[in-house]
Formats: structure tokens, sequence, C-alpha cells
């Protein structure tokens, strides 16, 4: 496969609609891949514990990689993962995180108002059958006052291809849609800016091309094992563009992360 037609993919962080083998395929590539190592870094740097043992729920967990991230990082967190497909939770549980794993769907969370100090949204509200503005105002009801939420979403409905046939997606964002949803459901935004700039033509070119297989029975998303060079330059792009967007918003990306504050 041209490598160019592996340089961009969304999270699948809930599972609904998605096939067992993009499931499988997920948990495979997901700790190495240079996207998810990118993601997790910068979520990683945006989380500003209040305490050691705070609690912390990833809504759309997908097969763990970012909760078993955040435990390496902060071991004395308390884990909650939600994901509305039980294969994805049972390959998260395979993982031995000491979290709770609920299933559920993101707007619909089955958690007590403020239950957490931090709140994880990873390319979910992207998907077909998660109603993005009850999911906002759900993920603000979790949360403490002045907790965190921490949201990725993939960026500009032109960037569609295969990709998002495959993985569920039902819409894409800018940053003022993004900005008007989150601030209708209560929340104040410290940080957003896109990312992946420096790839964008390049996957703009191969999901154009894409766009006719969106429709075939068999549609398979973008993601595939890498060369271990290319994942390793394209891991380091991704951590310099992330350090830089937070302290200059990208103007444009394929994906676009913000930090909230309830």
């Amino acid at each position: 496969m041209p490598i160019v037609s592996q340089l961009l993919f969304s999270s699948m962080a809930e599972a609904a609609g998605m096939s067992a083998a993009e499931i499988e395929t997920m948990r495979s590539v997901e700790d190495e891949l240079w996207w998810y190592r990118g993601l997790r870094q910068h979520v990683i740097d945006s989380i500003e514990p209040p305490r050691p043992d705070f609690q912390l729920l990833d809504a759309g967990c997908g097969t763990g990689g970012m909760l078993s991230y955040v435990r390496q990082k902060f071991p004395q967190v308390q884990l909650t993962g939600l994901d509305y497909g039980p294969r994805a939770l049972e390959l998260t549980a395979q993982r031995n995180l000491g979290a709770e794993l609920v299933q559920g769907s993101t707007d619909a969370l089955p958690f007590a108002d403020a239950s957490f100090d931090v709140v994880l949204s990873l390319d979910v509200i992207v998907l077909h059958g998660v109603d993005d503005a009850r999911a906002a105002r759900e993920l603000h009801r979790v949360l403490r006052s002045g907790g965190t939420l921490i949201l990725n979403v993939a960026a500009f409905d032109f960037l569609r291809g295969s990709h998002d046939a495959a993985t569920n997606m039902a819409r894409r964002y800018t940053r003022s849609r993004l900005q008007l949803l989150l601030t209708a459901a209560g929340f104040t935004i410290r940080n957003m800016s896109y990312w992946n700039m420096s790839l964008m033509p390049a996957v703009a070119a191969v999901r154009w091309m894409s766009r006719t297989k969106a429709q075939q029975p068999d549609v398979r998303s973008d993601l595939r094992p890498m060369w271990p060079p290319l994942n390793a330059l394209l891991a380091g792009l991704s951590h310099a563009e992330l350090a830089l967007s937070r302290t200059i918003p990208l103007p444009f990306g394929t994906s676009l992360f913000a930090v909230a504050q309830k």
C-alpha cells in the first residue's frame, strides 16, 4: 500500500457501527502508530491533576490505548473507561489497568453529576449515532466544577473519504463549529487548535481519491502498520506541531484539539 495513504486516520474511540475486523486492527496498531502516539502525548501534557488520585473518564475508550498511557503517567489515577462496543471493552480489560469499564454511549453517560476531575473525548462525538450537542452537555454534567474536558475531533468536511465510512464517522468540525458546541454546553475554552497541518495536502489528495470506495461493503479504514523509520519521523513531527499549538494555534490541520473547563 502506498505510504501516502497511511498519513492520517482518526481515532475510533467508540466502536458503534465498526466491523469486528476494524476493532481488531485498531488494537493491533494503536500502541505504536505515530498518530496515536502524538495524540496521547498531547493529552497527557494537557492534564493538570488536582491531586494524585484524581478521577478520569475516557468517554469512548476504544481498545484502551489512551487509558494505558494515562495509567503509566499518573499511577494513582482512578480510571473509568466507557465505550459502546463490547469487544472494545474486552480488549481494554485485557490490559489489566485497574479501570472501571462501562458499556454505554457518550450522549447518555451512566454516571452521576460531578463525578470526574478530567474527561477525555477523543474522536467520539464525530460518530453516527452520537448526538454531539447532547454529548457535550453530558460531558459537562459529569465533570466537577473546575474540571477539564480534553477533546479531539476530525476537521473539515472536504477531508471526508473512505476512512470516514469505515470508521462510522458522521461529521467533521471547524474551529467555529466546535467552539459553538462547547460554549453552548457551558464550557470555557482554554485552548483550541488544529493539528497535523504539515500532512494536510497529502491527506486531502488521498481522501479525495478514496471517495469512490466509501460505498463498498468491504470498505476499510486507513489503519495500517507503518515502516518504523517513517513512523518515528511522523511521530516526531506530530509532537512538534502539537507542542507549537499550545502557544500558537495552528490555522488548519486534519484534526482539531481542544481543552475546555467547567
